[in-house]
């Protein structure tokens, strides 16, 4: 059987969002969709990576791009990009080369590496990497129209920092070491792992969070809390999202 692969296209041709679907086994298939596309959907930084680690990106257009690419912190009020005004802190990455012509059916590599920011030595510290795709315009002598607009997406993946003692691959096992109650028509996820756990299935009962909801990630050694509709009664059903994007085995326990 072939080596397992994990794909996701992120498409920025025309400025429209294209996602493929991931594929688990190398078999045939159609012609792949042409974009840009990442071989993993996060990166794992161990502390021990001295050098930093690498993200390769492809892009299997025509056309050539800018890239752009930065360390962004996350808003634990919502999982997503923290979109606060002014200034954000202090990163403690920094991403090589910042700025890159992004050539036709060609690859370009990132690095991330460490800076003198400090870091929790306890626990893992999560992050996003943005990477926004300018299209190119063509010379004022070769546009067919006096105005262009210019539309770019911006791709966000997280960025998992683990200092020494913590493993590369450790989400599965940790699963089951996640404790629920409930207070009111809130469900309340207590995490005593040093690991940042995301949820690609919760529910109570036959009752299943939304996609809002499941991006608000339980912090290592803390808790996180859920809002349940009023008819959500039975046992509590999870399932995390691992290092390589794909859902941990099923858990459940009564609530």
């Amino acid at each position: 059987m072939n080596t397992l692969l994990r794909w996701c296209t992120v498409g920025w041709l025309l400025g429209l969002l294209m996602v493929c679907t991931s594929t688990a086994r190398a078999q045939t298939t159609s012609a792949t969709p042409q974009g840009i596309s990442f071989q993993v959907l996060r990166v794992i930084y161990l502390e021990n990576d001295k050098k930093g680690v690498t993200l390769a990106a492809n892009n299997s257009t025509p056309y050539p791009y800018l890239m752009q690419s930065w360390i962004q912190p996350v808003d634990l009020a919502t999982g997503n990009v923290a979109m606060t005004e002014g200034e954000h802190p202090a990163m403690p990455f920094i991403v090589t080369p910042p700025l890159a012509r992004f050539e036709a059916n060609s690859e370009l590599t990132l690095r991330i590496r460490r800076n003198s920011e400090p870091l929790p030595a306890d626990r893992e510290s999560v992050f996003f990497i943005s990477m926004k795709a300018i299209p190119a315009q063509a010379a004022p002598e070769q546009r067919t129209e006096e105005k262009q607009m210019v539309l770019t997406v911006t791709s966000n993946m997280k960025v998992f920092y683990r200092p020494a003692g913590l493993v590369k691959r450790a989400v599965a096992d940790m699963a089951p070491k996640l404790k629920f109650r409930r207070e009111g028509n809130q469900l309340i996820a207590d995490n005593p792992t040093p690991y940042w756990l995301t949820f690609s299935q919760l529910k109570v009962g036959t009752t299943a969070l939304d996609k809002t909801q499941l991006r608000l990630m339980v912090p290592p050694k803390g808790q996180q809390r859920y809002t349940l509709p009023d008819n959500a009664l039975g046992n509590v059903t999870w399932q995390l999202i691992d290092e390589d994007g794909w859902s941990t085995p099923a858990e459940q326990r009564p609530l």
